[in-house]
């Protein structure tokens, strides 16, 4: 019989990592890290501007609720504070002054025209913010209504 000869198997059991795999692990999480935080500051940048957008939507529409109540024949310019902000406007005629009509079909008591306003929003600091042109409807009273009739 032939003696086979057993040799202790010596197995070396590596425990931790190796420089290399060290290396390798800290690049692929400086590109992710990277990556992540250029997404995250490109995402708050778009917030902002959103945020900014929308609050000068807002006070548009609180702008323009304003001069809807506003009659530019009577006050053809003019100033207002809300809390935020203030604005001013200027207006001009864009259409003839035309005579109303009556229900019964005579005149009215009101000369109309239509007016382009043109509004310019200022910040708190009163830096000017944003500017819009809108039309509205301005009218004067002319003639004071006959007791005769209701309208």
């Amino acid at each position: 019989m032939m003696k086979r000869s057993i040799k202790p198997s010596i197995s070396i059991r590596q425990s931790g990592f190796s420089l290399l795999e060290m290396i390798a692990a800290l690049t692929i999480l400086a590109i992710g890290s990277g990556v992540l935080f250029s997404w995250l500051g490109q995402t708050t940048g778009q917030l902002t501007r959103f945020q900014l957008q929308e609050k000068a939507s807002l006070a548009r529409l609180q702008a323009i609720d304003f001069l809807s109540a506003q009659n530019p024949a009577v006050a053809p310019e003019g100033k207002q504070s809300f809390d935020g902000f203030s604005m001013e406007w200027k207006s001009e005629p864009v259409t003839e002054v035309r005579e109303s009509i009556s229900p019964s079909g005579g005149l009215g008591l009101y000369q109309v025209s239509l007016y382009q306003v043109q509004v310019r929003a200022f910040d708190r600091s009163g830096q000017a913010w944003f500017q819009f042109p809108i039309k509205l409807v301005g009218y004067k009273q002319v003639r004071q209504p006959s007791a005769a009739t209701p309208f």
